[in-house]
């Protein structure tokens, strides 16, 4: 390992466990585990659903088979070492924000089950689903805090332009 990738490393792990962080290392970590999880799922439903006679179902599975291999790629590249250009999909995907992964897998698990809305596909492209509405969740951001929320919820902008005029 030369020095420029032990820097990297190094930095990445003060980024993970940066304590100003939004979220917990552990937050993060759960996310990306939901995402290999729904990735292998999606690609043993795909297989499994090969066996359908239907055309439209063959083309669903395949599509999902291939996203399920592509959310294993992004989230856990180590899976796929064999690959070659691995590293530049691995830099893809960690520069990317929460919300951008969460339409990207959520869009890539409606796809399968728009095509072929059968139990293969809507339990695989589902496991993608929830991995991008986790995503999702991230990209809210954490709660306010109490007295934030009860100054938000004791605003009333109508009854603040009444007061104004």
């Amino acid at each position: 390992m030369g020095a420029a990738a032990l820097g990297v490393a190094q930095s990445q792990m003060q980024q993970e466990h940066d304590p100003k962080a939004d979220f917990p290392w552990w937050v993060r970590y759960m996310a990306k585990g939901i995402g290999i999880l729904g990735g292998f799922v999606a690609m043993f439903f795909a297989v499994l659903g090969f066996v359908t006679l239907s055309p439209t179902c063959m083309i669903a599975v395949t599509i999902q088979l291939v996203f399920g291999f592509l959310i294993i790629a992004l989230e856990a590249p180590f899976c796929c070492t064999f690959v070659d250009f691995i590293e530049k999909i691995d830099n893809f995907s960690e520069s990317r924000t929460f919300w951008q992964k969460a339409v990207l897998y959520c869009g890539m698990g409606i796809v399968p089950i728009l095509i072929c809305p059968e139990l293969n596909t809507v339990l695989g492209g589902g496991m993608i689903f929830a991995s991008g509405s986790v995503y999702g969740f991230l990209a809210l951001g954490k709660k306010a805090d109490q007295q934030t929320m009860m100054k938000s919820a004791a605003y009333d902008p109508w009854e603040a332009s009444i007061q104004q005029v």
